[in-house]
């Protein structure tokens, strides 16, 4: 790992233009790296991943027997009684997403 010698932050390995950079996130500085040096020093490129919305519902499709349950209305059979999740879908600053799940329809929704 190696850090911005501007801000102190991590600084990233990313291609630019055929070439292995690595890049500060905050400040955007920028070091160029030969290939020799990527592989004598074992930088490795990783992506970042962002799971679209219909995908955090279908990660939850376990037993909703199994799932925490609250008294809260579906919005599409009126049934009082929901299993539900949290997941962090936003930045790490701001609050959880609660997913809701009817356990009469299996209705997905979702409360910020």
């Amino acid at each position: 790992m190696e850090y911005c010698s501007d801000c102190g932050s991590i600084m990233y390995l990313m291609k630019m233009k055929d070439k292995d950079i690595l890049k500060c996130k905050r400040c955007g500085f920028v070091k160029e790296l030969d290939s020799e040096q990527v592989d004598r020093e074992c930088y490795k490129i990783t992506k970042e991943f962002r799971h679209s919305e219909k995908d955090l519902i279908e990660v939850q499709k376990g037993d909703l027997n199994t799932m925490p349950t609250t008294r809260i209305e579906c919005p599409k059979c009126g049934h009082s009684e929901a299993a539900y999740w949290q997941l962090q879908t936003r930045g790490a600053d701001e609050g959880m997403t609660t997913f809701y799940r009817c356990l009469k329809c299996r209705n997905t929704w979702r409360a910020y």
